[in-house]
């Protein structure tokens, strides 16, 4: 792809420029004419302090760590000139640059496709945490409780456990089958129309001059891209929120807000990524589905957004056998976006983790093992230049158990022994290469799966807004019992074996967990 530097660069920043769709933009009358009111110098201080050291050299040459380090000297004349930008709406425009920087989406196959990661004005980052300040209050109402992507106290972890909760609840509860589409969006960041968001910020209760100085902010904002040490010309964006700012992550959470629910089917949300998901027993369901997929798609066309139905993709989850799977879906018709037809599949990769059609996951752990072993190559790379012991054990614990470790509050409770036999290999391997025992390695693993599984249980039992708080909280003991938890009712061993009675389950007896997941690591093959 790269033969011509000097014309692919070019060729790359254009093909991160999105044009802007045609969008009935509505009116707004509910417009907050407040004035502004500035900001203080220990506002600019900590947002200063909150800098990154490690950021990439922005676009205007001036290191973040500079500005770290002087924040003390620098806030006062900073404070200054930032509430100047902001009650005349006015931003420098070197500030308004954007540096990409092209990250491979994967490293393997002949087409390789690039994610754009936006690099600003270190400035300008001070700026849009400040506007922050005052905008997240005034967001808070159009808070989405199925959106888990840059929200405090949430994660891909809620994410993933949310929608492998209301499947196996459902089948758990006799669905026949839970039909369940992931959504797939085209350059959905770099799409959002720039008129409208502003326009439904508009018709929240945030101040006036927030939308005019992001009308600032969003206009003549220019790009360039920088790959293979060569940069390409600069040339002017549209539309969309650029991938990597500090506010892009909450306006497009924003933007998405007002997307059609529904009654009957589980919508889960991390950031772009979509999945839908409803419990089928006859065709109906099916056109059910199939009807509010049509709704989304309707909402993502008259907001701008390009969902590619050839790109999404259908799984039936059941407890049945493959078989009479085959015969239940072919009788109940295909998932359909706008007449378009989307693929079913029995495996699909979703926020890092494999969701198989028998909800089991050996093919998670086949990814997981395979990455495992190829690291060791660079364990025993490093042991045979004489690198330390310490530094060794170091990269296991930061390189290779959170690869293991990933969503296990999930994945843990699932897992079949032919599953534990494989991760075990992989750990003998891994012992083999850095010299650490197999039992210090398993105990780590046991060690911080339950601190992870204490974590979740906190997370949901502490906030009744958590999605999943109604489902684990009756685990609480109402009465004087000898235990403050109880545990949960199953009636199929793939439910009793999922994350919230494995979690009640851990809260009522942890000793017993713990020595369960250590023996089932240890003595695999038993």
């Amino acid at each position: 792809m790269l033969n011509d530097i000097s014309v692919d660069v070019n060729m790359l920043n254009e093909s991160f420029i999105c044009i802007p769709a045609n969008v009935m933009i509505p009116n707004s009358n509910s417009v907050n004419n407040d004035c502004f009111s500035c900001f203080n110098t220990n506002d600019v201080l900590k947002c200063l302090q909150s800098l990154k050291p490690t950021q990439s050299l922005g676009p205007d040459g001036v290191p973040a760590v500079i500005l770290k380090k002087c924040a003390d000297i620098l806030c006062s004349p900073l404070t200054d000139i930032f509430n100047e930008s902001f009650s005349k709406s006015i931003i420098p425009e070197s500030w308004k640059n954007i540096k990409i920087v092209p990250v491979p989406k994967s490293t393997s196959g002949p087409n390789v496709k690039f994610r754009p990661i936006s690099i600003t004005s270190p400035f300008l980052k001070v700026m849009e945490r400040l506007i922050l300040l005052n905008l997240d209050p005034s967001l808070k109402p159009f808070n989405d409780p199925n959106q888990f992507a840059y929200k405090h106290s949430r994660s891909t972890l809620d994410a993933a456990v949310v929608l492998h909760h209301s499947i196996v609840s459902s089948l758990d509860k006799g669905a026949k089958y839970v039909r369940c589409a992931f959504l797939d969006y085209t350059s959905a960041f770099d799409s959002v129309p720039r008129s409208l968001l502003l326009s439904k910020l508009a018709a929240t209760q945030a101040e006036s001059w927030t939308n005019k100085w992001l009308q600032s902010y969003f206009s003549e904002r220019k790009q360039y891209t920088v790959y293979n040490g060569k940069s390409s010309t600069t040339s002017l964006t549209l539309a969309g929120v650029p991938q990597g700012a500090v506010l892009s992550p909450f306006l497009f959470s924003f933007f998405l807000h007002d997307l059609p629910h529904s009654d009957v089917a589980t919508f889960v949300k991390y950031a772009d990524d979509l999945s839908v998901s409803m419990p089928v027993n006859c065709q109906s369901d099916c056109s059910k589905l199939n009807s509010f997929l049509s709704e989304i798609s309707q909402w993502s066309s008259s907001n701008g957004l390009k969902l590619n139905p050839s790109k999404c993709q259908v799984v039936n989850f059941t407890f049945r056998r493959k078989c009479d799977l085959q015969q239940l879906v072919s009788s109940h018709g295909p998932t359909l976006i706008d007449g378009t037809e989307v693929e079913n599949t029995s495996n699909v990769k979703f926020l890092g983790l494999s969701f198989s059609t028998d909800l089991s996951w050996s093919s998670h752990i086949l990814l997981v093992t395979r990455k495992m072993f190829r690291l060791t190559f660079y364990i025993r790379k490093f042991r045979q230049s004489g690198i330390k012991q310490l530094l060794l054990s170091q990269f296991v614990n930061s390189c290779i158990l959170p690869i293991l470790l990933y969503c296990s509050p999930l994945v843990f409770p699932g897992l079949l022994k032919k599953d534990f036999a494989s991760l075990r290999r992989a750990l003998k391997a891994v012992s083999r290469a850095s010299g650490i025992s197999l039992d210090q390695l398993v105990n780590t693993i046991v060690d911080r799966h339950i601190m992870s599984c204490k974590k979740l249980a906190n997370t949901i039992l502490s906030d009744p807004e958590h999605p999943l708080y109604t489902h684990l909280s009756p685990c609480i003991s109402s009465g004087r019992t000898r235990s403050s938890y109880r545990r949960l009712y199953a009636r199929t061993t793939k439910y009793k074996n999922s994350t919230i009675p494995y979690l009640a389950q851990l809260l009522c007896d942890e000793k017993s967990v713990r020595y369960d997941t250590i023996n089932l690591l240890r003595h695999s093959n038993k």
